[in-house]
């Protein structure tokens, strides 16, 4: 990525995952892991970078601050044996992205 973050890929692979929760399939699982990977990846070398747009990250990790432990929670109550191996690599995801969130610079940190 360029300094900003793939709001495209996250809106995609959330509304894939939306629609995976409701009948899990260990296919369609599959691509959305390789999604959020792709995402998280992608955030990290961003956030490695001298030039970053800090605000795009400012709403999407003030909003993962909420978002991030629902999934975390829902994740971790699906208990079909079939697709643990891509439920707990999003749960990975997941917790990584909600340290990140959690570490993140305030709004009023980023103005200074």
């Amino acid at each position: 990525m360029n300094g900003e973050l793939d709001l495209e890929l996250y809106t995609i692979s959330i509304i894939g995952l939306n629609n995976s929760l409701e009948n899990p399939e260990n296919d369609s699982l599959k691509e959305i892991v390789d999604n959020f990977q792709e995402l998280y990846e992608d955030i990290i070398n961003d956030l490695n970078q001298d030039d970053i747009q800090f605000n795009d990250y400012y709403l999407f990790f003030e909003n993962g601050k909420n978002v991030f432990p629902q999934y975390i929670e829902t994740l971790n109550e699906i208990k079909t044996e079939e697709i643990k191996e891509n439920v707990d690599s999003l749960i990975n995801i997941f917790e990584n992205l909600n340290k990140i969130a959690i570490a993140f610079p305030s709004q009023e940190d980023l103005i200074k």
